[in-house]
Order: structure tokens, then C-alpha cells, then sequence
């Protein structure tokens, strides 16, 4: 039965900004790569819908000076965060607001010619409700991008018994779809965007991205501590958590993510 305790932004503690900003430095999380088939114009109206630390926002403002950025984000410590990354200088074309994306406020529909979702949907009850507002922001033309990986804290293949009983565990208690990303084009059809691309990069964990994969799921694990602990109590969490990063730093494991990148356009077909 899915947990319903589960409420926001699951990797809420304050820990997580410092996770994010390590992760995007890492070599399968490399903005450049996920983006260099995308282009951003000088004057483009953009939100950046589940902004976090503001490391996309920031992104594009220096990557490709777009016009005007609204940063969004359901977290006060979150966007406290992004404001104190901020360079006041560089980054004046961004501003934050405190919003729901499941019911996102009037003042922004109609205003985007981007909106761009990052590593959000997965985390949330109910990807049609958050995809169908962010839908809405759209101007006529506008574009809805949405990345996400696939499969966090579950894509580890190990033989360990005990191990994988937690990650079914796992997969049947959380309120969310961890493989929602290989979906997101058939929802934003649904929701009435046209003209729907995707890729899928595979994210294959060996060598040096292996050893920033381990630190980034330990730090993963610290921002999900509250969250296992509902899940499983708090003993068996930590035996969840130890067996996992033990587990993954055996090479011959494997450890693979599949990156998804989806753009929607909200024309007439």
C-alpha cells in the first residue's frame, strides 16, 4: 500500500542544496550535455518550475542570457537557498516565487515561451495534475521541456536477497512513480501539447562516475533520512541504506539510469 504521509519535496532536509549543486558538477548530470540540443534566445520568458537551488535558472541566465526567469519552488528553505547562490549582478533576470505546481497560480498562465522541469515529476503524487498546470503557463507556440531519470534508490542490480526485498518494499510504499520519465511524452500528449520529442541517454555508473554516483546516493540517503525512516522504521532504513552502499560499491553490480528528455509544444496539431 503507498504511504500517504509522504508529503512535498521527500529530500527536503537542508543538506540537499549542497547535494544538488555537488551533483550538476558530476559527469551524468551534466546540463550542457542534457541541454546542447536545446536553444535558448536572448529575450526568452522562461519559468523554471521546481527550481531548487536555482542551479538551472543560473544556468541559462549565463549559458544564454534569456530574457526573464520565474523560479519556482514549494520549499521556503529551498528558495532561501537559491537566493543566497544567487550573483546580484548576473542574475537579475531571475525572480522566485513560493508555488505549488499542482495548483499553480492564475498570474502565471499564458506568460512562457519555456517551461522547464527538472528532476521534479518523479517526486510528485500525481504527474498528470503537475504537467497539466505547467500546460497552462504556456504561452500559444510556448514549449514544456521535462527531464528525469529513472528509478532511484531501485536501479541497482545485486543478487543480495535481503536488499532487494527492500527495493520492492520500496517501489510499493512510496506515493510516487520513480519511472515516470519513460511516460512523460504519452502525458504531454494526453494534456494537449503537440509536436512531442524525447531521447533517452543511458547513464551507466562504472569507474569515476561510479565512486561520484556512491557519494552522491550517500548524500541522497541523509536527505531522505526522515522519509525512509516513515517507510520503514528507523533500524531498518539504516540497514536498507548500508546494504545499498555496500552493494554498490561492488563492480560487478551494475548501476544504470536512463535519462529522459521530453519537449512538448503547445500548437494546434
Amino acid at each position: 500500500m503507498k504511504n500517504n504521509q509522504l508529503q512535498g519535496y521527500v529530500m527536503e532536509a537542508a543538506i540537499e542544496a549542497s547535494r544538488l549543486e555537488e551533483q550538476a558538477r558530476q559527469s551524468n548530470y551534466s546540463l550542457e550535455e542534457e541541454l546542447g540540443k536545446l536553444h535558448f534566445s536572448a529575450g526568452e520568458v522562461v519559468m523554471d518550475a521546481g527550481c531548487g537551488t536555482g542551479l538551472l535558472s543560473r544556468y541559462l541566465v549565463d549559458r544564454f542570457s534569456v530574457g526573464h526567469i520565474d523560479a519556482l519552488d514549494y520549499s521556503e528553505l529551498r528558495l532561501q537557498q537559491a537566493k543566497n547562490l544567487l550573483n546580484p549582478e548576473k542574475h537579475q533576470a531571475i525572480q522566485f516565487h513560493r508555488q505549488d505546481l499542482s495548483k499553480l497560480d492564475p498570474q502565471f498562465h499564458g506568460k512562457y515561451d519555456t517551461v522547464i522541469c527538472r528532476f521534479v515529476v518523479q517526486h510528485v503524487e500525481n504527474a498528470s495534475v503537475v504537467i497539466r498546470e505547467l500546460v497552462k503557463a504556456l504561452k500559444p507556440g510556448g514549449r514544456l521541456i521535462i527531464t528525469e531519470s529513472d528509478g532511484v534508490f531501485v536501479n541497482l542490480y545485486s543478487p543480495h536477497e535481503v536488499l532487494n526485498k527492500y527495493m520492492d518494499e520500496f517501489l510499493q510504499k512510496i506515493p510516487f512513480d520513480l519511472h515516470v520519465g519513460r511516460k512523460v511524452p504519452s502525458l504531454m500528449k494526453t494534456l494537449g501539447l503537440n509536436e512531442i520529442q524525447w531521447e533517452a541517454t543511458l547513464l551507466s555508473c562504472q569507474g569515476k562516475a561510479l565512486q561520484e554516483e556512491i557519494e552522491n546516493t550517500e548524500k541522497r540517503f541523509a536527505a531522505a533520512t526522515e522519509m525512509l525512516a516513515k517507510l520503514f522504521g528507523q533500524a531498518r532504513s539504516e540497514e536498507f541504506r548500508d546494504l545499498y552502499l555496500q552493494e554498490m560499491k561492488k563492480t560487478e553490480n551494475t548501476l544504470v539510469f536512463t535519462r529522459f528528455v521530453c519537449v512538448g509544444k503547445n500548437v494546434k496539431a
